[in-house]
């Protein structure tokens, strides 16, 4: 149930992790639990409200800039209560993350890490979930449309950080150096970070998409 009493619909999105968090969301909530979420790197929000809509309370954390967005976008939905903005500093393992967490929404933003970063970040996302808490997580695949001309294909993972082909960069509105990664790569990540991975796979797109769980 939501905070209103009313079970709300799982909305149609294309998007697998997207769903994948939202039922589990909508389980316990009808285990009349209040699942505390961590949207990382929240964007805009719209994330976040939808996940509120379905009985969650939701940090949302990003860069200042989204700050005023994301609350005008919870207060219109009728979530201003449910809905906390934290704002990120540079990177989330030195950003304030007020656990401890039911579940952590992490979409493609690991892509702007190098590795040995990435790995860092993801341990200090992980020690912030509950013990049996979840973790979804994305990344941008090394053998989608992106590593087309990718600099650093052949790279091992751990030094693979470089821009992507300019035509590339430009079509995705992407700027800097990025990594890519294989399935292989993101569940080893996981695993290194101190995750045990419930499930992995690769969209038709080439997006890697996983799920682990805090033990």
């Amino acid at each position: 149930m939501t905070p209103s009493g009313h079970a709300h619909p799982i909305p149609q999105v294309s998007d697998e992790l997207e769903q994948l968090i939202q039922r589990e969301i909508v389980m316990r909530a009808r285990n009349a639990e209040e699942p505390y979420v961590l949207d990382l790197r929240c964007g805009e929000g719209q994330h976040s409200v939808t996940m509120a809509g379905l009985g969650a309370r939701v940090l949302a954390v990003d860069v200042a800039k989204h700050e005023a967005e994301v609350r005008e976008r919870a207060k219109a939905a009728g979530y201003a209560d449910r809905i906390t903005f934290t704002p990120m500093l540079e990177t989330p393992e030195n950003s304030p993350l007020e656990g401890p967490f039911d579940l952590v929404f992490w979409h493609h933003g690991i892509y702007r890490l190098p590795y040995p970063k990435a790995r860092q970040a993801l341990r200090r996302v992980i020690k912030s979930l509950r013990i049996g808490g979840k973790l979804y997580l994305s990344a941008y695949g090394l053998h989608s449309a992106l590593g087309e001309g990718y600099a650093d294909a052949e790279a091992p993972i751990e030094e693979r950080f470089s821009e992507l082909a300019p035509a590339i960069a430009k079509s995705y509105s992407i700027k800097g150096p990025v990594c890519l990664y294989s399935e292989r790569n993101l569940v080893t990540l996981l695993f290194e970070a101190g995750g045990s991975v419930l499930r992995s796979f690769t969209t038709t797109h080439g997006t890697i998409k996983a799920v682990a769980v805090r033990m």
